[in-house]
């Protein structure tokens, strides 16, 4: 009984002790500012960002569909989920409406007054023609795959024009496809929404996702070239079936191609798909990388511009609209 006692109360400090050490640890990973953040993209590893978006992140929920989505009317989202203001069905007779879909360098800077060029674009457009408005469907961290959804969604508020930016998230190596992820869940239970908040359950998930991806040398792309090419297809064929015009923009980045397994390695194929995509499917083209490339002042990081760079965006973008507009 008295050995009983004795080995029942090592257990208890055992687990105390541990206890003690996990909330300490906890402590350390807070105190030194590490967290998985959804909002900036990931260039430095191969960790999975998309459960971080669904669980952690305070802009966005979990969808079935798109698996992530801007929570309604929080941040730079009005209650419709996109970037301005509200939207009006059916549109107003006599208005012009350009949707602007791609990801965190399409939506921009946070804050109200926070930089993006489809803001600007907004101005230059609408001080031509008041009958214009641009609506802002970025959204962090999205891919094509996101894309087509995102544009499918769209066509309930009648755009005449979609400008289409994607690839930097689509070339980010993983080891499960989006669409495959979608397909799977996110493994969205009470439990795990719990401990997702925690920075050591943050860094035990990072960690064993990249042991994993080390030992299977699985990984792949989020969305695989080909799909990328499918996917715009597949938005200019919603396109003309709908009467929008389509817009196809190559992404801009800064730096060279990286000898590591890293986004920039692959996104150069990404670019040369949406051109090709473009010629093979008539539609205008805005070739953003080529005028970019080396302005590295226009950027705030490797894929993200700075104000300046969103002003200097949104003036290229109008002037290859013009000859298309009314």
């Amino acid at each position: 009984m008295k050995r009983t006692a004795i080995l029942f109360a090592n257990l208890l400090l055992a687990a105390f002790s541990l206890a003690i050490c996990l909330v300490l640890a906890e402590q350390v990973l807070r105190a030194v500012g590490y967290e998985q953040n959804p909002l900036k993209v990931q260039v430095g590893n191969t960790a999975d960002a998309r459960l971080y978006h669904v669980f952690e992140d305070r802009h966005f929920v979990y969808d079935p569909e798109l698996i992530w989505r801007p929570k309604s009317s929080h941040g730079v989202f009005n209650s419709q989920g996109y970037r301005g203001p509200e939207m009006t069905v059916p549109k107003p007779q006599g208005s012009l409406r350009v949707v602007a879909i791609g990801d965190s360098n399409t939506l921009g800077w946070d804050g109200a007054g926070g930089a993006n060029w489809p803001g600007f674009l907004h101005r230059l457009l609408s001080q031509q023609d008041p009958r214009f408005s641009v609506i802002n469907a970025g959204v962090y961290g999205y891919s094509s795959y996101q894309g087509v959804i995102r544009f499918r969604q769209s066509l309930q508020y009648q755009p005449d024009l979609a400008l289409i930016s994607f690839g930097s998230n689509d070339a980010h190596p993983v080891t499960v496809t989006d669409h495959q992820f979608a397909e799977r869940g996110p493994g969205r239970s009470g439990w795990t929404t719990r401990l997702a908040r925690f920075r050591l359950w943050q860094l035990w998930m990072s960690a064993w996702r990249n042991l994993v991806s080390w030992r299977s040398g699985g990984l792949q792309a989020r969305v695989p070239v080909e799909d990328y090419r499918n996917n715009l297809t597949e938005i200019i064929r919603l396109g003309k079936k709908h009467g929008v015009g389509v817009v196809l923009l190559t992404r801009p980045y800064i730096g060279r191609r990286q000898a590591t397994v890293r986004w920039k390695t692959f996104v150069h194929r990404y670019n040369a798909a949406t051109a090709e995509v473009a010629g093979e499917q008539g539609v205008p083209l805005v070739d953003l990388y080529s005028h970019f490339k080396r302005r590295r002042k226009l950027f705030a990081d490797e894929s993200h511009f700075t104000g300046e760079g969103h002003r200097r965006a949104a003036r290229i973008v109008y002037e290859v609209l013009q000859p298309m507009l009314p």
